[in-house]
């Protein structure tokens, strides 16, 4: 190497078996990541060792991507540029008068970067023991291997003069290739946003964020107004069976608007409150589902004024007891409605009869369980995640477009 890189013989070669090492590692993290997150019935890699060592409970976790992209290929990326950083005066040779010329100081990038690496592994490595309680014996064998990069690359002193001239560089080189500069950092930038919201990379990951947006909502916000949910002329209905007060009655309700912004369906909602106040088709109230019957008749109340989903919106997500709480939950919510005709009705006859007749329906279908869902006539008892939901409705679109 010519000497204004700074790189003796030794040192030179130390990066490169180094580095070459750190390429052979995150190929096979790379490796085990997409086993555990893309393969259902992957077999256990060779450094899963116990409950604590495990490199395969460590790449299921979202700590195992930064941005939308696994570490280990960020790691294969760095090391890729070390590699490049040490034959860069070959490159320049080959290339003279390019971009390539910007790099006039490799041994102090690739101390920089190194460094920077290895500040970011000790907070993935606290992270790891901390909170994950799981650790990547791989993962660690590269967060030293930075390290160890780190101190061969540096020039004279403590790193702070190779980081200055990194970032001096840096800023002569943006400012010599500024609009090249710009337009490579809005299309990076654009892609990690991309891969970090669209997590393509991690369909494990993606689908456990998406049925996190529906178990940790505080409010629908996919709620409609009015007594109709879905397209008027769609083929497949959904009818839900459901209970106010029950946890994953909330959820599924939350998934089935989602779904039904998505696809072409139509829905319907009936009563079936376990609470044997009004319903003596079970045999006791569950703990929590005492108000039950009491938000049923609110809702098919709501009915009479066109604000049915408005209203079931509001007693999926609050917790009450009495007329007033439901009363004061919707005037919270600021729905436009006739209150006093509202407690009115919720509290007549005729509405306590179509409750009644909706637990016999409900009853007569088998459904002795909260939520029930029928698809196209097809019975699934229990929450299920978003993904599973969808691909149920699209199996019925496709058969009955056959």
């Amino acid at each position: 190497m010519t000497e204004k890189y700074n790189f003796s013989k030794f040192k030179f070669f130390a990066i490169l078996i180094l580095t070459l090492i750190g390429i052979a590692l995150c190929i096979e993290l790379s490796i085990i990541f997409y086993k555990t997150n893309f393969l259902v019935d992957a077999s256990r890699s060779f450094c899963a060792i116990s409950e604590f060592i495990d490199c395969d409970g460590v790449a299921k976790t979202p700590y195992s991507l930064s941005m939308g992209v696994p570490n280990a290929i960020w790691g294969l990326i760095l090391y890729l540029v070390f590699l490049m950083l040490l034959f860069v005066d070959r490159i320049q040779n080959k290339f003279k008068n390019t971009i390539f010329d910007v790099f006039e100081n490799p041994s102090s990038y690739i101390t920089s970067l190194a460094l920077l690496s290895f500040g970011i592994s000790m907070i993935l490595a606290f992270i790891s023991i901390f909170k994950i309680h799981k650790i990547c014996t791989l993962c660690f064998c590269t967060y030293i291997i930075d390290l160890f990069i780190a101190f061969f690359a540096k020039g004279k002193g403590f790193f702070i003069e190779d980081i200055k001239t990194t970032i001096k560089d840096f800023i002569k080189g943006a400012k010599k290739y500024f609009a090249l500069f710009i337009i490579v950092l809005i299309a990076f930038i654009s892609t990690l946003i991309y891969l970090d919201r669209s997590l393509i990379l991690s369909p494990k990951l993606k689908k456990e964020r998406i049925n996190k947006e529906f178990y940790e909502a505080t409010y629908n916000k996919y709620a409609v107004k009015g007594n109709f949910l879905g397209k008027k002329d769609a083929k497949i209905t959904i009818n839900i069976y459901s209970d106010y007060n029950c946890p994953f009655c909330r959820i599924t309700n939350t998934m089935i608007h989602k779904a039904a912004k998505e696809e072409s369906i139509k829905v319907n909602e009936y009563n079936f409150p376990i609470d044997t106040k009004c319903n003596k088709k079970v045999y006791f109230t569950l703990g929590g589902h005492e108000s039950s019957c009491l938000a049923s008749k609110y809702a098919l109340a709501a009915k009479k004024q066109e604000k049915f989903w408005d209203v079931s919106n509001v007693l999926f997500y609050k917790s009450y007891q009495t007329d007033d709480d439901i009363i004061n939950f919707l005037k919270e919510a600021k729905i436009d409605m006739d209150y006093d005709k509202l407690r009115k009705d919720a509290n007549s006859e005729s509405v306590n009869k179509e409750l009644q007749s909706e637990i016999e329906l409900v009853h007569s279908l088998g459904v002795n369980g909260t939520p029930t869902l029928e698809i196209n006539g097809v019975m699934y008892l229990g929450g299920m995640p978003y993904d599973e939901l969808i691909k149920k409705i699209k199996t019925e679109i496709k058969r009955e477009s056959k």
